[in-house]
């Protein structure tokens, strides 16, 4: 076992969740990755995403033991033969059904499995929905050098096939099939790992309007990069934080250092992870919303206001975990400015806070505001925003003076 591994399974203690009536694991660590991408209704993206699922079952499929019957959603184990395969349900479908699809090993629903995908596509009658495929895998193969390979093969297959719009990879907290019943734990264990991915409940939801968060690899498709002005700016913009973008596909990954991390709160947070985060802050969406459910018996579970902090962890020192989880406020923390403000794309920011694009129509103090949102830190460049078709098509860019409507 490597050192940095015999580190990580030292934690798992504390990282590790178990339903102690049924003796089952129900959260841990896991290695994931999730690409978010468009057109999942067309023939040739199927037919790609059908590439990508087909390669996860030629490399781990022997460890898979159940799914869900895509019609009726109910457990399917694969030795009775059952479960159509992937290809074969996707021919039955035509552009206006979803793909949608699970595959597990563990030995039930109920319990983490080590090994599970998962894909959900957009319908052609829809708009602004983007489809995504995810998967997760045992934590120690990423540092295995033969399974390193394997892994790295499968990551980069999906990123060239798929074209995402972005996408990530690296350790993530690892739940159920039904993960909103573990939410509460998800929470637990996101204030104690600032380098653990975490609440990707919504994730696909509001993939369009930007990335969440950064992770270990972080994929960036060249139409996101418009928003710092195309590929070439956005590799040079990212330079200024000392990040070099590596180009592949139809876009760049960013690496955040040899291997993931955890990054336990009582440790010095992975530089490499701090740099990349800096650099594509102006990527992020700003309103971001909940990462999590309605609270059901007044456990605590991700809400706009601690969703916020989560994705703003590795801004600065102090912002997560917060001292408490008691007297927090619903909605995102911040201070009404003291003066107007406004920052218009290509303008360095001076004051640390969330812009709001003013094309979109007020809000009374206290509702949901849908508009799109950015933080930006002193530094930052404030950046355009994208006019995208029914399906992701790049219409063009907007340049927009961003108003300040909270200091941070």
């Amino acid at each position: 076992m490597s050192d940095n591994l015999a580190k990580i399974e030292a934690l798992v203690p504390d990282f590790q969740y178990v339903d102690s009536d049924h003796n089952r694991v129900v959260l841990t660590v896991g290695f994931s990755a999730s690409f978010y991408f468009w057109d999942g209704h067309t023939p040739a993206k199927r037919a790609a995403l059908i590439e990508c699922v087909e390669a996860f079952e030629a490399a781990y499929g022997h460890e898979l033991k159940w799914g869900c019957n895509p019609d009726t959603w109910k457990t399917v184990r694969l030795e009775d033969k059952k479960l159509p395969s992937f290809r074969n349900h996707v021919k039955t479908l035509d552009e206006d059904d979803a793909v949608e699809w699970y595959v597990a090993s563990g030995e039930d629903r109920e319990e983490v499995s080590d090994y599970a995908l998962t894909c959900l596509t957009e319908r052609g009658w829809m708009e602004g929905r983007i489809s995504s495929l995810s998967f997760h895998l045992p934590r120690a193969l990423i540092f295995q050098a033969e399974q390193q390979k394997t892994l790295s093969d499968l990551i980069f297959l999906c990123n060239d096939r798929l074209t995402p719009f972005h996408g990530h990879a690296g350790f993530g907290a690892i739940t159920t099939e039904q993960q909103i019943e573990w939410e509460p734990e998800e929470l637990d264990v996101a204030t104690r790992y600032l380098a653990l991915y975490a609440g990707g409940t919504f994730d696909a939801l509001q993939a369009p309007n930007g990335l969440k968060s950064m992770d270990w690899l972080t994929f960036i498709g060249n139409t996101l990069t418009q928003r710092l002005g195309g590929p070439d700016a956005f590799v040079a913009y990212c330079r200024r934080f000392g990040v070099e973008p590596t180009p592949h596909g139809s876009g760049f990954f960013i690496r955040s250092g040899e291997y993931p991390q955890l990054g336990p709160v009582e440790e010095p947070v992975p530089e490499a992870y701090v740099r990349a985060n800096a650099a594509l802050r102006p990527l992020r969406n700003g309103n971001f919303g909940s990462m999590g459910t309605g609270s059901v018996n007044g456990e605590c579970r991700f809400n706009r206001c601690t969703s916020d902090l989560w994705i703003r962890r590795l801004d600065a020192p102090g912002i997560w975990p917060p001292t408490s989880l008691i007297g927090l406020p619903r909605t995102p923390v911040g201070k009404v400015p003291s003066k107007k403000i406004r920052l218009k794309t290509g303008e360095t920011c001076a004051v640390h806070g969330r812009y709001r694009h003013p094309a979109f129509e007020a809000v009374a103090a206290g509702d949901d505001d849908d508009a799109p949102q950015v933080v930006l830190m002193p530094g930052d460049v404030a950046p355009y925003w994208l006019k995208l078709g029914p399906h992701g098509e790049y219409l063009g860019r907007d340049t927009v003076a961003w108003e300040l409507v909270a200091e941070l």
